[in-house]
């Protein structure tokens, strides 16, 4: 296994100042979270390149700014939006390629109370994320569909929909928004876990939803002992915000812990 931490730990900061840090915490598996369009672009994304390259890190993942709006760009009935938006998301997963990445984290759709899909939209809907899932992998990439608090993903019977309908997506446990979302994370795990390529991990207590890992009150054994029992062996990636802790110290500390937690679980750390 492999503790590695995404790029979003340190937002609002300029992306290209997360590299070097990055390696200075002694980590080297990374998620990048892309904050803007022009990242994606050359010459941008030639110095991202030179700068994973330069630091010797391993870019597993990317996430995209627009997760926020998913479900308007690629799902929703105005045809020409959708096909801009599959047209973005193919530039996405030919840059994110070219830097090394497999997965892209999907949000998918916003979660509307009160609104519910007619069969018609719902079939529109997983002929999208079928075609979603081909335009990956014509570019090299996988989607990679994870369970967040405010998007559909946060229902585990929706997560079982896409299961069931559409067997090339892959999917990202989110310990956080499991939490946020009111569930244990094992009601998505035991959903997803045979297609499961990656997790955000945090910590959280009674009254932070939001935590480095060993600084709340989740149990690890347990998590790493269903990860392993499942044969899941990819990364684990810290995923919390910059306010969240105060000095890079705690990081470092907090993927240590982590290693430790899953050495005690039976895993080997790469």
């Amino acid at each position: 296994m492999k503790i590695g931490i995404s790029t979003a730990c340190f937002y609002p900061r300029p992306l290209e100042d997360s590299f070097a840090r990055i390696a200075a915490l002694g980590l080297d598996t990374i998620e990048i979270f892309f904050n803007t369009d022009s990242e994606f672009l050359p010459p941008f994304s030639n110095l991202i390149q030179s700068l994973l390259k330069e630091n010797q890190l391993d870019l597993v993942s990317v996430h995209p700014y627009t997760s926020i709006m998913e479900g308007i760009l690629l799902f929703s009935e105005y045809a020409r939006r959708t096909e801009d938006g599959f047209g973005q998301y193919q530039r996405y997963f030919a840059t994110a390629r070219k830097l090394g990445a497999r997965y892209l984290t999907l949000h998918g759709e916003r979660q509307m109370p009160g609104v519910q899909d007619s069969p018609a939209a719902v079939e529109r809907k997983l002929e999208r994320y079928h075609r979603l899932c081909q335009l990956a992998t014509q570019e090299g990439m996988i989607v990679a569909q994870e369970n967040v608090a405010w998007c559909k993903s946060q229902n585990p019977l929706y997560l079982k929909l896409l299961y069931d309908n559409i067997p090339e997506l892959r999917y990202t446990l989110d310990i956080k928004q499991a939490h946020r979302a009111g569930h244990h994370w094992r009601e998505y795990f035991d959903i997803v876990a045979p297609r499961l390529v990656n997790v955000h991990i945090n910590d959280f207590d009674e009254t932070h939803s939001c935590l480095l890992p060993g600084e709340g009150t989740l149990d690890y054994h347990n998590l790493f002992s269903t990860l392993r029992a499942s044969g899941y062996d990819n990364q684990v990636l810290i995923e919390v915000y910059a306010a969240n802790f105060t000095d890079d110290q705690q990081v470092i500390n907090a993927a240590a812990f982590l290693r430790h937690a899953a050495q005690q679980a039976g895993y080997s750390i790469d």
